[in-house]
C-alpha cells in the first residue's frame, strides 16, 4: 500500500488479559497493584486500560487493553509486548491474552460538515 493509499487508515487492537495475583490478600492491595500495572502499560506502550472482569476477586483480574496506531505493525508490536510489561512485577502472573487487530479505511469514515 502506498503512502497516499494508507493516509487516514486507522489500525487498532484490543486485548483481554487474564491475571493471577497470588500474594494479594485484599481488594485494596489488588487495586494498588493494578493501578501500577495500568500506569506502566499506559506510560510505556501508550495504551488505554480498564479492569473489565473479576472485580470482586482478590487474586484475579481481567484487563481490557486498547491501542490505535498508523500501521498494523505498530499495533502488533504493542500487543506483543503486553505480557512482558505486566510481568515485570513478580507479583503478577499473566494467565492468558486474547487479542484482535484490525483497521478502518478512510473510505468508511463519516464525513463531517464544513467548519467542523
Amino acid at each position: 500500500m502506498s503512502a497516499d493509499a494508507s493516509a487516514g487508515r486507522v489500525h487498532y487492537g484490543i486485548a483481554r488479559v487474564d491475571l493471577h495475583l497470588p500474594g494479594i490478600t485484599s481488594l485494596k492491595g489488588k487495586r494498588a497493584l493494578l493501578n501500577r500495572a495500568r500506569a506502566g502499560l499506559t506510560d510505556e506502550l501508550g495504551v488505554s486500560v480498564a479492569e473489565v472482569g473479576a472485580q470482586d476477586l482478590w487474586q484475579r483480574a481481567v484487563l481490557g487493553v486498547a491501542v490505535a496506531a498508523s500501521s498494523a505493525t505498530g499495533v502488533d508490536r504493542v500487543l506483543d509486548r503486553l505480557a512482558a510489561v505486566i510481568e515485570r512485577d513478580p507479583r503478577v502472573v499473566v494467565l492468558a491474552i486474547e487479542d484482535l487487530a484490525d483497521g478502518l479505511d478512510v473510505d468508511g469514515a463519516v464525513a463531517l460538515p464544513p467548519g467542523s
